[in-house]
C-alpha cells in the first residue's frame, strides 16, 4: 500500500530571534544594576544611574516580553498523512481525517495572509481539503486558531480544520501532494490556481 506523509512548513517562524534577545536583555540590565545597588555602597548620584539602568531594562524586557506574546499564530508546521484510505491533515490545534469518497477537491490556491496570523501581510500558499459535506467530517483537537481562520476567510471551522497555510518554503511538499494524488487518486479533482502577479 503506497502512502506519503511530508510536513508542510509553517509561514511565520516559532520565535522571534530578536524579542529572546530582548528578554534575555532586558534581564541583564535589571539584574546587574540591583545587585550593584544592594552589594555596593553607591553613591546617591550612582543609585540613580543604576536604577535608571533598571528601568531601562525592565522596558527592553517588557518590549521582548510583548513579542513574545504577540507571536503569529501560524507558527506550527502541519503534517499530512495521504494513504489508499484517505489523508488525515494534522495542524497546531486540531487535525481532519477524510476518506477519498468524502472529498469533493484537494485545491491549492494563494490567498493574502494578514496578521496576527503572520508577521506582516504577504500571499501563500493554501492547500485545501474540500469535503462534499462540511459536517460529515470529524474535527479533532481544540481548533482555536481554526476557528479563527474560519472567521477570517469566511469557511466553516470543518473546513479550515482541513486548510493549510504554507510557507514559501514548503512549495516542493505541494508538489508531492499533488502529484500523489494526481497518480494515486485520479478521481478526485484537483484545482491549483495561479500565484498573484504582485
Amino acid at each position: 500500500m503506497s502512502s506519503l506523509d511530508v510536513r508542510l512548513p509553517a509561514p511565520a517562524s516559532s520565535l522571534p530571534r530578536i524579542a529572546l534577545v530582548a528578554v534575555l536583555a532586558g534581564a541583564v540590565m535589571v539584574a546587574a544594576p540591583l545587585a550593584a545597588i544592594a552589594s555596593q555602597g553607591l553613591d546617591p548620584f550612582d543609585r540613580l544611574d543604576a536604577l535608571m539602568l533598571a528601568l531601562a531594562g525592565l522596558v527592553v524586557a517588557g518590549w521582548g516580553g510583548y513579542r513574545l506574546g504577540a507571536r503569529p499564530l501560524l507558527r506550527r508546521d502541519i503534517a499530512l498523512h495521504l494513504d489508499e484510505a484517505g489523508v488525515t491533515l494534522q495542524g497546531a490545534d486540531s487535525g481532519a481525517r477524510l476518506l477519498w469518497p468524502d472529498l469533493a477537491r484537494v485545491e491549492l490556491a494563494w490567498w493574502e495572509i494578514v496578521p496576527p496570523y503572520v508577521e506582516d501581510a504577504e500571499h501563500l500558499p493554501v492547500l485545501r481539503l474540500v469535503a462534499h459535506d462540511d459536517h460529515a467530517i470529524a474535527v479533532n483537537g481544540a481548533g482555536v486558531v481554526s476557528g479563527q481562520l474560519a472567521r477570517a476567510f469566511g469557511i466553516s471551522p470543518p473546513a479550515a480544520a482541513r486548510t493549510a497555510v504554507v510557507g514559501h518554503g514548503g512549495l516542493g511538499a505541494l508538489q508531492q501532494v499533488l502529484d500523489w494524488v494526481g497518480s494515486h487518486q485520479p478521481d478526485v479533482p484537483v484545482e491549483v490556481g495561479a500565484p498573484p502577479a504582485l
